[in-house]
Order: C-alpha cells, then sequence, then structure tokens
C-alpha cells in the first residue's frame, strides 16, 4: 500500500496529505530502501525517455544522422518550450530531413508561459516544436527513417518502430514485454506500466552502465553524458530536475513524468530511486525528491539548503502571502 509521504500546511495545521511509494534499488534488483509499495504497478510515462532513446542509439541512426550530445539531451527531455528548446528540436528535424508537420505530439501552451504566469492572448497557437515531449518525437522519427519505417505511422503501437522500442524498454526494465500493461502517453506515443522496483533497478543499471552488450554500454553512456552536460535542455529554467542535477554536480540525473512520477540515478553510489505521487499532483513531487536523497545520504545539507525551494514549498495565496507549505513526513525503511 502506498503511504503517507507529504503532509500540506496551512500555518501549522495539516489541511491535505500526498500518498505515494519510494523504492531504492541497486542494479541487481535488490531492494535497498523503500517507502509504500515497491511492487506498485503504474505508468513510467516521461521517466521511460531514457530507454525509449536506446534503439536510437542502438540501431546506428545516431551515428548516421550526426546528432550531438545535446540534440540527444532534447530526445531525453521533458522540456519547456523555450526558444532555446524550440531550436534545438527544429535542428534534429532538419538533420532527417524533416519538417515539424511530421510530428505526432500535438500542442500545447508551453510550459514556459505556465511557470512564468503568462497568458496566452485568445487565439494563440502554438508550435508542435515547444510541446514538452517533442525532443522525444524526433528521436523516435530518426528511429524510424533509419530502420525503413513509414515516419508518418511511427507512433503505432504495432509499427516496426515502437514494436522495436517496446522489445529494448522491456530488457531496460528487466520485466517480460508480454506483461507490460500498454497505454497511451499524453504525448500520442505508447507507454508503459510496470513494478515501481523495475523502475528503480533500471535507473541503477543505467548509472553503473550494467549490460552484457558493448553497444548498450556505450548507450547508457551517452544517455548520462548528455543528462549531466545538458541538464537545462533534458528540464528547464526553474524546474526541480535542473535544479538537482546542478547541485550534486552532475552526480544525480532524474526525469520526471506525468502524474507525478519521477526516476533518479546516484552514480557514486550506484543507486536507482522510483518515487510515484499516487494522486498524481506534483507539488508533493519535488520535496520528496530532496528528501529521499537527503536521507540515503546522496545529498548533503549545503546542497538541500540550495534546493530550499524544492525541499519545503512554500504556499502562498491571490494577494501573495505567504499561507503554508508542503513537508515530506517519511522515513525510509531498510529493504
Amino acid at each position: 500500500m502506498s503511504e503517507i509521504l507529504a503532509e500540506v500546511y496551512r500555518n501549522r495545521t495539516v489541511e491535505s496529505v500526498h500518498y505515494g511509494s519510494i523504492v531504492v534499488s541497486d542494479k541487481d534488483g535488490n531492494v535497498l530502501y523503500y517507502h509504500g509499495d515497491a511492487n506498485l504497478i503504474t505508468y513510467t510515462r516521461s521517466s521511460a525517455k531514457a530507454f525509449q532513446f536506446l534503439p536510437v542509439y542502438e540501431s546506428g541512426a545516431v551515428k548516421r544522422f550526426g546528432f550531438s550530445p545535446q540534440q540527444i539531451a532534447i530526445m531525453l527531455a521533458s522540456h519547456t518550450g523555450t526558444q532555446q528548446h524550440e531550436q534545438m528540436v527544429k535542428s534534429n528535424l532538419d538533420l532527417i530531413g524533416l519538417d515539424e508537420s511530421y510530428l505526432k505530439c500535438g500542442t500545447h501552451v508551453p510550459i514556459d508561459y505556465q511557470m512564468k504566469g503568462y497568458i496566452p492572448y485568445e487565439g494563440q497557437k502554438f508550435s508542435q516544436l515547444v510541446h514538452n515531449c517533442s525532443g522525444k518525437h524526433s528521436g523516435q522519427l530518426a528511429l524510424a527513417l533509419h530502420i525503413g519505417d513509414d515516419p508518418k505511422n511511427y507512433i503505432d503501437p504495432d509499427s516496426k518502430t515502437q514494436q522495436l522500442v517496446r522489445q529494448t524498454v522491456a530488457e531496460a526494465y528487466d520485466y517480460p514485454v508480454e506483461k507490460i500493461q500498454m497505454g497511451t502517453d499524453g504525448c500520442s506515443l505508447p507507454n508503459f506500466a510496470l513494478p515501481l522496483k523495475k523502475m528503480a533497478k533500471a535507473y541503477a543499471m543505467l548509472v553503473t552502465k550494467s549490460s552484457e552488450s558493448a553497444i548498450r554500454r556505450e548507450a547508457y553512456q551517452t544517455v548520462i553524458s548528455a543528462m549531466q552536460q545538458y541538464p537545462l535542455m533534458v528540464s528547464g529554467p526553474g524546474r526541480c530536475d535542473l535544479a538537482v542535477t546542478e547541485a550534486c554536480k552532475g552526480d544525480v540525473i532524474l526525469k520526471v513524468g506525468g502524474e507525478a512520477i519521477e526516476v533518479i540515478g546516484v552514480l557514486s553510489r550506484g543507486l536507482g530511486i522510483a518515487i510515484k505521487i499516487s494522486d498524481g499532483n506534483p507539488r508533493a513531487l519535488f520535496p520528496v525528491i530532496v528528501e529521499t536523497l537527503r536521507q540515503i545520504g546522496a545529498l548533503d545539507d549545503s546542497q538541500a539548503q540550495v534546493l530550499a525551494k524544492f525541499t519545503r514549498p512554500r504556499l502562498y495565496n491571490f494577494r501573495d502571502l505567504h499561507i503554508g507549505e508542503i513537508l515530506p513526513c517519511f522515513t525510509l525503511r531498510r529493504g
């Protein structure tokens, strides 16, 4: 069962609580710490992007088209749709000789707008390039072209492209492909539901580059380097993923997913972490991320102080009065 991970205070009184589950694993799948349900089956959402990228690398598409580390980083991203992000996705499409019309991620108001409180004018239209998953889609298009699949059909679960992705994802999560429960992600690509502990193990394998396959180890290193060198491209200004990677100087890489799921890798410790907030509200996710890293010794006091904005998020009303905060309230158990 999920357990309480965070409490929402108004003044000194608890007004709401957020339940969830946390798993900390090593590369062999040993659960070292947990809180809640390590066996919870839930969707990976965008936290799977590193593993959806693996066949792009392993097929030879990265070398064929000559993607740079920065261009790879946008393929791993849930970006905020800044001009820099938009230009990077377009550069990926330019390399493979396709235009925006091939993207099937759809459109939404850029996350950057939402974070800055910008209000779109009536009838304002946004490019698919600023969709937070557009970078991943550019990588999937490159894969489709490279393996001779129809780029107009690259999101179809039965396409050659997505069958290859699904098989690779199953390998990366060490979970039988036939047991993965499939769904459709917010960006219209297939998505995967599997146990939380498998998500933690997969990130431990990623950061330790654990594979018998040389090309898989190369792919893991490519992912690590891109996330360490270009965290701004993977995330965006003001976001928790970026702040943690920068505060930890690249020793921690992490990826958020829709409905408040997060996967984290701690390179120096060889650990993978998966966190799910049961109600899908990301406001509880950020303090839980920081507190989890603190409890396992991956974050010192000075780093936690740098992350104060996310450690105890402050709540304000519509007159900008400070009225409360969100506090983590769990103690990890040893597995």
